[in-house]
């Protein structure tokens, strides 16, 4: 906007008449606006101070896609595919046939955990096996039943699954939300106390986010989502050496499978484990 003829005082002396309500309306509302940013902004930071050590410390994963010491041999097994090919490994929405049916009380739209039996737990030295492991490998749901038969379908695989892998029934389990306690704790003197037996892919150490199974379970107190401090033994008459720190994911009476949360060195076999 142009006003010829009109000097620069007098030019805001025009705006302000001209606009002056305007900005006096303007200015409380942009306060208004500041302050209320303001306070999602404060809130939001209060929520992350609340939250910002809480995170899922049991999966989805952990929970359908682990494996675990068999307690019972499952009764129910892959034995064919249902179209005429040779096809004996599938995945996502195959179908399959299993060696039960109506008469073995089957039914529609039950859901099963489908598990690869796996070899027989062997401890370090010349111990007996303590048990067979079994891999989840995924879940599978009735379709169709028929007398001595009926066709399931893989719902969600998170492995191979094969002709001659077995059912058990599903549980439905939920993931855990918490905290990693950290392992610095000393060991306690008549607190209960187990080792690794079992690490995952059957390696010799293992890290953050793996898998093992420890030689305690129901039997001595343990239960899912309780967290247990991981020791390593330097050399007798010494102090156990707090190194990690691990969530228990399934439960058996003796045993129990576990994730590693935390640790500063690898994790072997025979490794101490302690309640805390």
């Amino acid at each position: 906007m142009v006003l010829r003829g009109v000097g620069a005082n007098q030019f805001g002396e025009v705006i302000m008449k001209k606009y002056g309500r305007l900005f006096l309306f303007l200015i409380p509302v942009f306060f208004l606006v500041g302050a209320s940013g303001s306070q999602e902004v404060q809130s939001q930071i209060e929520k992350a101070k609340i939250f910002r050590d809480t995170y899922p410390l049991v999966s989805q994963a952990d929970l359908n896609c682990s494996f675990f010491l068999l307690e019972e041999f499952p009764k129910i097994k892959i034995i064919a595919s249902d179209r005429d090919n040779e096809k004996t490994m599938f995945s996502d929405a195959d179908t399959f046939f299993v060696d039960k049916g109506k008469d073995d009380g089957l039914q529609e739209d039950q859901v099963w955990v489908i598990l690869e039996i796996g070899n027989k737990i062997k401890p370090v030295g010349l111990r007996p096996s303590i048990g067979t492991v079994a891999f989840k490998r995924g879940r599978a749901r009735i379709v169709r039943t028929e007398s001595n038969r009926s066709l399931a379908r893989v719902e969600k695989a998170c492995g191979r699954v094969r002709i001659g892998d077995f059912l058990i029934p599903f549980e439905e389990k939920e993931g855990w939300l918490g905290k990693d306690m950290g392992f610095k704790v000393q060991a306690k003197e008549g607190a209960p106390t187990g080792k690794f037996v079992y690490l995952q892919d059957e390696l010799n150490q293992i890290g953050t986010g793996s898998w093992g199974i420890i030689d305690m379970g129901k039997d001595q107190g343990i239960q899912i989502g309780q967290q247990l401090t991981i020791f390593k033994t330097i050399q007798r008459n010494i102090p156990f050496d707090p190194i990690g720190n691990l969530v228990v994911i399934d439960v058996g009476s003796k045993t129990s499978t576990v994730k590693i949360l935390s640790c500063k060195d690898a994790v072997g076999l025979d490794y101490p484990v302690q309640v805390k």
